[in-house]
């Protein structure tokens, strides 16, 4: 009996994916979520839900959740050079976790929507001049969220649809140095 090069390599990859396990195997409709590089879970968790409260889904998009922002955020950290930036992340959640414990006596994720957005909405409010660590953290977190969400194929294409390098019929069609 000969055997080419060819079927012996098919019979060895059907062999190897015969015997991977399936119990570990789980349909599910719902994208897993990424297991986080820099951050805990509980931070990333709350990373997710504030990026997602700045950028909600609507009819235009899917908000900054279905665009992966807070890994993107995430990923951007674990690869940080300057030592400062990871740790303002850190101080800046802890101090929303400290605002949200004052204001509702709970972390801000086992809060309601509802407080979640009282939390939010106080440190936004100094967005301009801001003095506590929470309200320095809304900044670096609004303009992170906004950076990875502009960046992502959602916010690029279903939210600005950017068409790509395309004529554009009408009466302003792009810029005329003559």
């Amino acid at each position: 009996m000969k055997i080419s090069r060819r079927e012996m390599i098919q019979a060895t990859a059907a062999a190897a994916a015969a015997s991977l396990p399936l119990a570990n195997v789980v349909p599910t409709s719902e994208p897993l979520a990424p297991k986080p590089k820099f951050f805990s879970p509980a931070e990333f968790a709350l990373v997710d839900e504030m990026s997602n409260m700045i950028i909600p889904t609507d009819q235009q998009s899917g908000g900054a959740r279905a665009a992966g922002v807070a890994a993107y955020i995430d990923g951007r950290l674990a690869e940080a050079f300057e030592k400062d930036e990871p740790q303002r992340w850190r101080a800046g959640i802890k101090a929303v976790e400290t605002l949200s414990r004052e204001m509702s006596g709970k972390t801000f994720m086992a809060s309601t929507p509802e407080q979640r957005l009282a939390v939010l909405t106080r440190i936004a409010a100094a967005e301009s001049d801001p003095k506590t660590d929470a309200e320095k953290f809304f900044r670096e977190i609004k303009s992170s969220t906004i950076r990875a969400y502009y960046t992502s194929k959602i916010g690029i294409h279903d939210d600005q649809q950017y068409k790509g390098n395309v004529i554009q019929p009408g009466e302003y069609a792009g810029y005329d140095a003559t």
